[in-house]
């Protein structure tokens, strides 16, 4: 077999040489890429639980590493072919242990940005690997240490996060140095990079960076093929611990049926949240689950060990009405941020209805809670309109009245941030220096559901 490659390299090159427009240098890299395979001892029959799962591979930048001075390092090494390298052997891995693989790219190829996330996006996978290795502007200090990306934050990205701390454990035990999980805002100060931020709402992400290929000792590594197995193992291995805990899912289901729209008619229906472990014989710890409504927390009920019904208040106000939620299995795996949306819905006269009486409602003590969800509700209905910023400001003052100072901030931020002209804007601007936007996340879109035997379910909890 290994001669018949030779074989066929010679071909190649001869074949190459004999026309002007084939670049012998291609073909080779072309060759050699193909090449790289997994040929160490591990047993991919000992992780069933893989089998299925989908994963993106995104071997960094490609194609135009002889010609960027910051991916060159010592003796000519590029980071772009040790990316793809490393995951080539992890795709083959990965395939032996019967995971469904899609890469971005598999030569050395410069793919845009904007296609690479759109391959992503249109594969939806469980889980997202961007392969990079790093470079410092310090070489001759000898910085090397691993690192792991993740979009935004630990408080929106829980499971991108969980995933991180797996895998910069793995790259620590090859590597034997400390690292670090940071948000990809600590470099990409604006937006965070694109192949996470543009994917943030598909699956979870990260960005690896082990070792720099600046550092000459690390360099020198990267350069044989056994330690980018070595890497590719480490890689495989965080996987394995990662989805060995399970993917939690779940859907949002309603009594009432909606129209093409995603509009309900009915006043008061039953809300319901169905938690999906993401692993057989697995349960959802119960008092993990945290609910918003339209950012107001709300209490919820367990009808099952993995059904339950939403506790929304007495009545479900007209308007447009966002259910943002997360859980834990019981394995201390976190779920994604969920958004569910839909809109109750609008008579006339519910605008200035919600408004007024919302606002009235903040003077008492015990409704208070209702008058901000009627103001929210009333906002959604028109957040462009001449009062909007009134029922910003009361909706700011509503979450302060009933202790939840970081959205009373975050609405108070609004009013200065994206209603320049607000007289209420201009009271509030000498507290609020400098220009940082009031920045939030959705979370990942789930259509909300019929469920219409929800009331049955509804009628034996009251017996």
């Amino acid at each position: 077999m290994k001669y018949y490659k030779i074989f066929l390299l010679i071909i190649l090159i001869s074949f190459c040489t004999l026309s002007l427009n084939c670049d012998v240098q291609y073909i080779i890299k072309l060759f050699k890429f193909n090449s790289y395979k997994y040929s160490g001892d591990i047993n991919f029959t000992k992780y069933g639980w893989l089998k299925g799962k989908k994963i993106f591979l995104d071997p960094g930048h490609g194609g135009q590493g002889e010609n960027d001075r910051f991916r060159i390092g010592p003796d000519g090494i590029t980071e772009e072919e040790v990316n793809l390298r490393v995951a080539l052997i992890l795709a083959d891995m990965l395939g032996k242990a019967g995971v469904v693989v899609s890469m971005s790219r598999e030569k050395d190829d410069d793919i845009p940005l904007p296609d690479r996330v759109d391959k992503a996006n249109k594969f939806t996978p469980d889980l997202i690997i961007s392969l990079h290795h790093n470079g410092s502007i310090r070489p001759s200090d000898n910085v090397n240490y691993p690192l792991v990306f993740i979009w935004g934050n630990k408080k929106v990205g829980p499971m991108s996060y969980s995933f991180a701390e797996i895998l910069l454990d793995e790259f620590q035990r090859i590597m034997g140095e400390k690292g670090l999980v940071l948000s990809d805002f600590s470099i990409f100060k604006e937006t965070g990079t694109m192949i996470l931020r543009e994917t943030r709402y598909t699956c979870p992400g990260v960005i690896g960076e082990p070792g720099f290929f600046s550092d000459i000792k690390h360099a020198k590594r990267l350069n044989d093929v056994q330690y980018n197995q070595e890497e590719a193992e480490a890689y495989f291995y965080a996987i394995a611990r990662f989805f060995e805990r399970g993917i939690p899912k779940a859907e949002v289901w309603i009594s009432s049926p909606a129209d093409h729209y995603n509009s309900i008619s009915e006043k008061n229906p039953i809300i319901a949240i169905k938690a999906d472990s993401g692993i057989e014989g697995v349960g959802v710890i119960k008092d993990s689950l945290s609910v918003t409504l339209d950012d107001v927390q709300v209490k919820y009920k367990a009808v099952t060990d993995n059904l339950f019904f939403i506790d929304y208040g007495t009545v479900l106000c007209p308007g447009v009405h966002s259910i943002r939620f997360s859980f834990k299995n019981q394995r201390n795996q976190s779920s994604m941020i969920y958004c569910a949306g839909f809109t109750a819905e609008i008579k006339k006269g519910d605008h200035e209805r919600l408004a007024v009486d919302g606002a009235k409602l903040l003077q008492n003590k015990l409704k208070q809670k209702e008058g901000l969800k009627m103001l929210l509700s009333a906002f959604s209905m028109g957040p462009t309109d001449p009062d909007a910023d009134s029922l910003i400001w009361n909706i700011a003052r509503g979450f302060d009245l009933i202790g939840d100072k970081v959205n009373s901030e975050y609405y108070y931020a609004k009013l200065v941030n994206f209603y320049p002209q607000s007289k209420y804007a201009k009271k509030l601007e000498p507290g609020f220096k400098g220009y940082r936007f009031p920045v939030e996340y959705n979370g990942k879109p789930i259509k909300i559901q019929y469920e219409p035997s929800l009331k049955d379910e509804s009628k034996k909890q009251k017996k």
